[in-house]
């Protein structure tokens, strides 16, 4: 037989081989339950926020509550699913809450991303590897911004709730002798963000000490 005609038959053999392995294969687990989204999930966290003033030369820190409550979900014009999240706030435990603002998140195949302020963030990718980076702004129209995800999915402590699968988002990373901003968002898997610190701040140039600007971190207390 023609040793052509065989190399031929044996080539299609070995990718209809590949074929079936890879049709039988099982689905990649992209991980999207960093970015659980879910009617009626209610997520409680601890604020702790200082705001320093150039013009006072003093600071001043804030304590309070913020509540996220998924309330229901649209359709938006591409045809994409939207959660509705209302967002309150109260000044201690015995407090009323009061409604702050809305704003909504959505998640596709490949990421979670969140529309608040009229603009629209990218604020994870699946699956979330260490070292990954993307731009965080690309769907809005603030400018280039790299996201960066810190560490292998790890245990966590945070406000003495144990998760056993988080990763950390590395938003904004921005130091020199007179500014500092920083943002990081921890998720953790099935619940989603579970801490939040921002640091926005002006610095002495000589001194290195802050003279104006806000620090807070969000930390979760309660997940419904």
């Amino acid at each position: 037989m023609n040793k052509i005609y065989l190399l031929g038959l044996a080539t299609i053999f070995c990718l209809v081989i590949a074929c079936t392995k890879e049709s039988n294969a099982p689905a990649k687990d992209l991980q999207s339950e960093f970015y659980p989204l879910k009617v009626n999930a209610v997520l409680i966290y601890d604020v702790d926020s200082t705001a320093y003033s150039n013009f006072t030369n003093t600071s001043v820190n804030y304590k309070f509550e913020l509540k996220d409550s998924i309330t229901n979900t649209f359709d938006d014009l591409a045809g994409g699913l939207n959660y509705r999240i209302e967002r309150y706030k109260r000044i201690s435990p015995v407090s009323p809450w009061v409604f702050q603002q809305v704003f909504t998140r959505s998640k596709t195949l490949r990421d979670g991303e969140e529309f608040i302020n009229n603009q629209r963030f990218i604020k994870i990718i699946f699956p979330p590897l260490a070292g990954s980076t993307w731009n965080g702004n690309s769907k809005n129209t603030i400018g280039e911004q790299d996201y960066t995800i810190e560490n292998e999915i790890a245990p966590a402590t945070i406000n003495n709730l144990t998760f056993d699968s988080t990763i950390v988002v590395k938003e904004i990373d921005e130091q020199n002798l007179i500014r500092e901003d920083l943002v990081n968002a921890t998720y953790a898997k099935n619940v989603g963000l579970v801490q939040k610190e921002v640091t926005a701040v002006d610095k002495n140039i000589s001194t290195g000490a802050i003279t104006n600007g806000y620090k807070f971190t969000f930390k979760i207390k309660s997940i419904k």
